[in-house]
């Protein structure tokens, strides 16, 4: 039966062109043009030869055509009955134009050679063979990111140049040919099992792993648990279960270490040493777990990583400030979404070693939340009878810390839950001197900046008394953070001043000669920093001559030791005592002490009893909560001031706790308090008498 060549599906009209037409056609049947004189053409229509297909090919041809079939989406119902009703037919021919039809690699000279093919046979054997093809490159990684680059570059042919779309096909093959492999490579079976062969699993673990290995070869790529599990196992053969560094520990070395990159700090080195020196003579020890406590900025996270570099291990940070979720330490079930392992696994597959030196950074900013407490999760980490057997959430398996050393850092203990405090021993690091910034400044932190800005020594000198203006007069920390950061914008300088001087196109007038070296004084300091934000005894300037009722507390923070000025005053009354200042519960306690101890004691101290009027204590910088309990004496001492009218010495400061019947009590952060003092310019500080032991930690440059 002769079937129509063409049918015209739409046509457009164009008035204005030399050709009024254009015709949209749909072929139906094959047909040959025998000649073509516009506007009239003469085909010849194609009839199909029957061929002789084996029922071999045709079983074949429909069982690749059904696995085709699982890839494809039809865009409208009527090719999905048509293909239905073709299969119930067992219509080869048609099955095999249709299935052509839906192929995209085909290029369009291949297609024309197909629908030139009247041969049935030889039309499904192609077929065939294409879909096959299909089928292939489909559960292909490699070949799948070759047709979505493809796909692509289809899509963005239409608003792309010729010459633009040439030369980002050709990126877009690199990219296949640099990543395509890895792809194949990482993410197969295959690759898995040799992995996992290579991991030297544990007993235990290996047949859990092969366990799960089976039953991932089991699965269809396209099922979701499909890439759980492959990722599964992907971690568990990349963690290090029998891969562990040697230690080399070398004593002397390590204090050579410990004295080239930390300047003073003799009692926290002398305890690291006798830690080394442990880990030495014994093998296999367990060890206590180091907390270094101390102000920001002092070197904590440092003299961890020169623990590492002294026994020759990797090292591992984990920030935990702000962490709330437990699951960040052990790890999320694998049954959630997205879920991963937790902070532990994770950087001991980061290390690849099962004996790391691992610091737990900022461990007094946990805090628990609704999914649980972190801190309560740690304390298995840190304990040496059960973390020989820690199971992650997400791994489920028992992971050996036993060998791994542990090291935390905080600011504030007091923010430390109790049982995990226990758990370690705390080292107390206190704040540096005016010297010993010095020192840091001029073989650490000063070469470091030059080095940073591009700078040679030997073009910028910064003398040692500017270093000390900057750091009297534009610091005010324990550490030496800011102390850097001023450095670092008097470096910066410099380097403007060199690359000024290097561009011949500005005029001399503009840019004066340049004389290397570039010295920095004190007045070069002023001129790049600016105002002095921190004047020395500018406490001592800004209150001028005391008053009665006024002197110089000392108290104690995460962030170094500060001079508190407390004051007083009377007021007619009743003798009540008024507090003024964002004042704890146990400062308003050593107020009411302070009062009345007074009254007790004032005829042997021959001053009044404040029976007969209201005082008034008030500690500025009421915005910040102030509380603790070594206040005492500098209470006592503003209200016997004021009771007396006498005036403290306006450069002593003092601290102490003082009990109901006059007995001064010793107080902590002796160091960190003096420390304080000598920054803002105190010349004299009274300490109780059972204090004096702290005061051997002192420098002498801040006794004398």
């Amino acid at each position: 039966m002769d079937l129509p060549v063409l049918l015209i599906t739409n046509g457009v009209l164009l008035p204005e062109a030399r050709l009024k037409y254009t015709l949209h056609l749909l072929g139906v049947s094959r047909a040959r043009i025998e000649s073509f004189a516009l506007p009239i053409a003469s085909v010849k229509q194609l009839y199909t030869v029957p061929g002789d297909l084996n029922d071999e090919i045709k079983v074949e041809f429909l069982r690749n055509l059904k696995d085709f079939l699982t890839y494809l989406t039809f865009e409208s119902i009527e090719s999905a009955i048509t293909l239905k009703k073709l299969l119930e037919e067992k219509n080869f021919d048609a099955l095999a134009d249709f299935s052509v039809a839906q192929l995209r690699e085909v290029s369009f000279s291949t297609m024309l050679d197909y629908l030139a093919t009247l041969d049935t046979s030889r039309r499904v054997l192609l077929a065939n063979e294409w879909i096959k093809e299909c089928i292939k490159s489909q559960s292909d990684p490699n070949e799948q990111l070759k047709r979505d680059h493809h796909k692509e570059l289809v899509k963005l042919g239409t608003l792309i140049p010729a010459n633009d779309l040439a030369k980002l096909r050709d990126k877009a093959q690199n990219v296949v040919r640099k990543y395509g492999s890895r792809v194949k490579s990482g993410n197969s079976v295959e690759a898995l099992e040799g992995k996992l062969r290579d991991a030297q699993l544990p007993d235990g673990i290996r047949d859990r792993a092969w366990e799960e290995y089976d039953r991932l070869k089991g699965m269809n790529s396209q099922q979701s648990e499909y890439n759980v599990l492959l990722n599964y196992l992907d971690l568990v053969a990349a963690l290090p279960w029998s891969k562990s560094t040697p230690d080399h520990i070398d004593i002397s070395k390590a204090r050579q270490v410990l004295d080239v990159t930390h300047d003073g700090m003799d009692k926290v080195k002398k305890r690291v040493l006798e830690f080394l020196a442990v880990r030495k003579l014994t093998d296999h020890a367990t060890g206590p777990i180091l907390c270094f406590s101390g102000p920001p900025g002092i070197g904590k996270t440092s003299i961890a990583k020169a623990i590492a570099k002294s026994l020759g291990r990797k090292f591992e940070r984990m920030s935990l400030g702000g962490i709330r979720d437990e699951s960040d330490i052990r790890g999320h079930r694998r049954t959630y979404v997205a879920a991963m392992p937790g902070r532990i696994i994770q950087a001991l597959k980061h290390a690849g070693t099962n004996n790391p030196v691992i610091l737990l950074d900022e461990v007094d900013k946990l805090y628990a939340g609704v999914s649980g407490s972190p801190s309560a999760a740690l304390l298995e980490v840190l304990d040496p009878e059960q973390n020989n057997s820690f199971v992650d959430h997400y791994l489920n398996l028992p992971f050996d810390l036993s060998n791994v050393i542990f090291i935390s850092t905080a600011n504030d203990l007091s923010q430390v839950e109790a049982p995990l405090l226990d758990r370690m021993e705390v080292i107390e690091m206190s704040g540096y001197s005016h010297r010993e910034k010095l020192h840091i400044a001029q073989n650490h932190l000063l070469p470091r900046q030059l080095d940073k800005n591009g700078i040679c020594p030997d073009h910028l000198i910064v003398n040692p008394d500017a270093i000390l203006h900057m750091i009297e007069s534009y610091t005010m920390e324990a550490g030496v953070r800011q102390l850097e950061r001023q450095l670092g914008a008097v470096c910066r300088h410099g380097a403007l001043k060199l690359a000024e001087a290097l561009n011949t196109d500005i005029a001399a007038d503009v840019v004066p000669e340049l004389h290397l070296p570039i010295v920095i004084d004190r007045t070069a300091v002023k001129h790049i920093l600016g105002i002095a934000k921190f004047e020395r005894l500018n406490l001592v300037k800004k209150l001028g001559r005391f008053k009665p009722g006024m002197v110089f507390g000392l108290s104690v923070s995460v962030l170094g030791g500060k001079v508190m000025p407390i004051e007083a005053t009377t007021n007619p009354g009743k003798g009540k005592v008024q507090t003024t200042g964002k004042l704890g519960d146990v400062l308003k306690e050593s107020i009411e002490v302070a009062k009345t101890w007074i009254r007790a004691n004032s005829g042997r101290l021959s001053c009044s009893s404040l029976t007969d009027i209201d005082a008034h204590v008030h500690i500025p910088e009421g915005a910040v909560k102030k509380d603790g309990p070594s206040a005492g004496c500098a209470i006592v001492s503003a209200l016997y001031s004021l009771a007396a009218n006498r005036c403290v010495r306006s450069d002593t400061a003092v601290t102490g706790e003082i009990s109901l019947t006059g007995h001064v009590l010793p107080v902590g952060g002796i160091k960190e308090k003096v420390l304080g003092a000598h920054r803002a310019g105190i010349r004299r500080v009274i300490l109780p008498e059972s204090n004096r032991a702290d005061t051997s930690e002192l420098d002498d440059t801040i006794k004398a």
